[in-house]
C-alpha cells in the first residue's frame, strides 16, 4: 500500500526542519503515532534507529526503523528493519519564487500473504487519516512559530 500526502505552506524549509530534525518529534504530531529512539540513542541523522507505532486499532502496530536519508531542510526517510515492513519520507522544496514550502510526505507499508493483503486494505484509511493529521500538525505548527508574535 501506498500513501502520499502534499501540502503546501508558508513557512520556510528551515522552519519546517526545526520540527522534525529528531525523527522523534514525529510522534508528537499525532497521538497515534510513537517515535522513540532505540537503546537510548539520542543522536539522530542516518543510520540512527527508532521504535515506530501506528496506534489505529486495539494494538499498536509498527517496527524497528533506520533512518536511510537525512539531508537538513530537505529529506527525511526511514525504513524497517523489523516488524511490519515500511518506508516513510517527507521531502521539503521550497517553491519556486521562495514564497511557500512544498511537503510531501510518502509511507509505504507491506503485510506478508494472502491475509496480509486483506488486512493493508482494511487498514488504508486509518493510516491514511493518521498522516494527513500529522501532516497538517505539522504545517500548522510551522506556519503558529513563523508568526511574529503581536
Amino acid at each position: 500500500m501506498r500513501i502520499e500526502e502534499s501540502r503546501k505552506t508558508a513557512a520556510t524549509p528551515a522552519a519546517i526542519w526545526n520540527l522534525i530534525r529528531d525523527p522523534a518529534a514525529i510522534g508528537e504530531l499525532s497521538e497515534r503515532i510513537s517515535v522513540r529512539p532505540l537503546d537510548g540513542d539520542a543522536e539522530f541523522g542516518a543510520r540512527s534507529r527508532y521504535r515506530v507505532l501506528l496506534d489505529f486499532g486495539a494494538a499498536p502496530v509498527g517496527s524497528n526503523v533506520e533512518v536511510v536519508e537525512y539531508v537538513p531542510e530537505r529529506e527525511l526517510a526511514w525504513t524497517s528493519i523489523t516488524g511490519v515492513d515500511h518506508r516513510f519520507r517527507l521531502r521539503l522544496r521550497a517553491a519556486a519564487d521562495g514564497s511557500a514550502t512544498n511537503l510531501t510526505l510518502r509511507f509505504g507499508y507491506t503485510s506478508p500473504g494472502v491475509l496480509g493483503s486483506l488486512a493493508d486494505l482494511a487498514a488504508f484509511r486509518s493510516v491514511q487519516s493518521i498522516l494527513r493529521e500529522a501532516i497538517g500538525n505539522l504545517v500548522a505548527r510551522a506556519e503558529s512559530d513563523a508568526r511574529p508574535a503581536g
